[in-house]
């Protein structure tokens, strides 16, 4: 009994010792940082994102009012404007089409820009002060002159000094005109610039 037990404890430990030597141990999975995996997800995360093609920003809404396919086709209602109101170009300048809008509306009075009051526009401002003086003046002379007595009420012939009142008049006139022209053509031109063109999609996305 002794044998048989000593050769069935031999035979075990060689068979364990066999086990243990023709056992493969599996290579251990490296371990990546966090900072790795962070940028990994924020890259393919960002690759999904529609990117405005003038800003390169992916904050808030986007159009595709042209015929441009992929992230050149997205855009900024506001970045769209800006650039068309600095080019005047209506259509695109990479596929060639007209960008497509709905209209112009007025922006909301909070985000209308200050008025530049220049130097030109308070010289001009002056000179229909003083030109409204000038005028002023010379009517009160040709009511001293009895003017209008003499020729509406009496009907006689203009003297040569009151035909040459009448043309200062005159004169004076058209100069005020010519100044509140260029002040309101101004004006105009200020409330243009507070209005922003509504661009939509030009093709439906489903």
């Amino acid at each position: 009994m002794g044998e048989t037990t000593s050769i069935n404890s031999a035979i075990s430990s060689n068979s364990s010792l066999s086990l243990a030597s023709t056992q493969v141990q599996s290579p251990e999975k490296p371990v990546r940082p966090a900072w790795l995996l962070a940028s990994f997800s924020e890259s393919t995360t960002s690759g999904s994102r529609r990117i405005c093609r003038i800003c390169q920003m992916h904050e808030g809404d986007m159009v595709r009012p042209c015929d441009c396919a992929g992230t050149m086709g997205d855009v900024h209602e506001e970045c769209l404007t800006k650039w068309v109101n600095m080019s005047n170009k209506k259509t695109c300048e990479i596929c060639k089409s007209e960008y497509t809008n709905s209209g112009a509306q007025f922006k909301p009075i909070k985000q209308w820009s200050k008025p530049k009051c220049s130097l030109n526009n308070i010289f001009h401002v002056l000179i229909i002060v003083l030109l409204g003086l000038l005028i002023s003046y010379v009517v009160i002379v040709m009511e001293e002159r009895c003017f209008y007595k003499r020729i509406i009420e009496k009907n006689m012939y203009a003297r040569p000094d009151d035909t040459g009142r009448i043309c200062v008049i005159i004169i004076l006139s058209l100069a005020i005109l010519n100044n509140v022209y260029t002040l309101i053509a101004q004006f105009i031109r200020y409330l243009k610039s507070q209005r922003q063109i509504r661009f939509i999609n030009k093709h439906l996305t489903i």
